[in-house]
């Protein structure tokens, strides 16, 4: 077969480009736009921290002792002695300007907890234990313990965190809590992995998995559409989860403390994100492949319950990358020999890559995620069908998702 320029087109090769470079100027205005906010959100947080000048030294910004609400801070415990030994000291020396108490709710009673947090509180005083009973077995034992916790907090302002978290700035709180003024009742935060204690084959997939999954809802937060938090770095008015009467609405299911819950209380005006990097913390876990296997398969159940707009969009433009890929490959395949019209797809192609692949970049480098580049392409295209794969799974276990069945 010889190739050649010929630069004389049909109508049906005009209409084929015509539709891909539609494609690619929709993906990269709208979908491409909306990743990029992510990282541009963080920009705009780091911005509005208001830096007291007497504070200031050359190897630390700390923000101003402007007001802070009184707070507590709940921490979510499973007999994790030795997380907490780490956790609490990183969270009972913040750098806070108003008062604040720490609440450690222990999932069942352990001796270890109770030893470790009775030693604690001889060195601070606003550090308080509780646990929920063994016997509560056919109840969403996290969300009870958090019910438990939220009833025994003393301020207004409650900001939620897992045992095995590490905070590694002292001005986490304050800048959690910043966002809290007459408007505000709900600041999401985020919390990740530290990317190289993942060493598992497929952690490149879950890095950009996790990260996709995030941008979902951050971005869903920030256009004033939220639906969803992760309770590793949450914070909300004490005041909304009464007035919500807790988690009475959604006690048939285990989980869903900070999706469906967060669905149900949040607006487009009591809303914030707060993604400033010193207010990202770490999550720790045993085993990161099969933890992300397990929070995938229960948030891929309870996404039924909450709204689907924004996610509904970027599912949108992965059907549209598909469709230009496919129209790619027949615009390609129905000009051979002629190079001229696969030489406009290349460079299509090209024109809507680079741009995705560094945007995506970016908001991995935001969220503090593995870093990525060539693989990008690969796991945007392929990430419908990963969702998929869990979506019937987590249908699979039905029985595992409602605290009405016995398991």
């Amino acid at each position: 077969m010889q190739f050649l320029f010929n630069f004389e087109i049909s109508t049906i090769t005009i209409i084929l480009l015509s539709c891909i470079a539609f494609c690619v100027i929709f993906l990269l205005i709208f979908y491409r736009g909306r990743i990029a906010r992510i990282a541009k959100h963080q920009k705009n947080c780091v911005s509005t921290i208001n830096y007291s000048s007497s504070e200031i030294s050359k190897n630390s910004l700390e923000p101003s002792s402007a007001t802070r609400p009184s707070a507590s801070v709940i921490v979510y415990a499973n007999d994790e002695a030795t997380n907490l030994s780490k956790l609490l000291p990183q969270i009972l020396e913040q750098d806070y300007p108003a008062q604040f108490e720490v609440i450690v709710v222990n999932d069942g009673s352990s001796e270890s907890t109770r030893d470790i947090v009775n030693e604690l509180e001889l060195r601070y005083p606003n550090l308080y234990l509780t646990f929920t009973p063994d016997r509560s077995r056919n109840l969403s034992r996290k969300k009870l313990a958090l019910t438990l916790g939220i009833k025994a907090a003393r301020h207004e302002t409650i900001v939620l965190v897992n045992a095995n978290s590490r905070i590694n700035s002292s001005n986490w709180l304050s800048l959690m809590t910043r966002n809290f003024n007459n408007n505000i009742d709900i600041v999401i935060g985020y919390a990740t992995p530290n990317p190289k204690s993942d060493k598992s084959m497929g952690r490149r997939r879950r890095a950009f998995d996790r990260v996709a999954e995030a941008v979902t809802y951050l971005y869903a937060a920030i256009a004033n559409s939220p639906y969803r938090g992760f309770s590793y770095n949450l914070a909300y008015r004490r005041q909304c989860f009464f007035d919500n009467k807790g988690f009475s609405r959604s006690l048939n299911l285990h989980y869903g403390d900070d999706d469906v819950f967060i669905n149900e209380i949040a607006n487009s005006h009591n809303t914030t994100v707060e993604l400033s990097p010193d207010s990202i913390i770490e999550c720790r876990f045993h085993n990161d492949k099969e933890t992300h296997k397990i929070l995938k398969r229960r948030y891929s159940y309870t996404s039924r319950f909450i709204r689907k707009g924004v996610r509904y969009f970027f599912g949108t433009c992965s059907l549209i990358l598909w469709i230009w890929l496919l129209l790619s490959i027949a615009t390609i395949l129905t000009t051979l020999p002629s190079l001229f019209p696969t030489t406009i797809v290349i460079a299509l192609g090209i024109g809507l890559w680079i741009p995705i692949i560094f945007t995506w970049r970016g908001a991995l480098n935001a969220l503090k995620s593995r870093r990525l580049l060539i693989t990008i392409p690969w796991f945007v295209m392929t990430r419908p069908f990963y969702n998929a794969i869990y979506k019937l799974n987590s249908r699979r276990n039905y029985r595992q998702n409602h605290t009405w069945i016995k398991r």
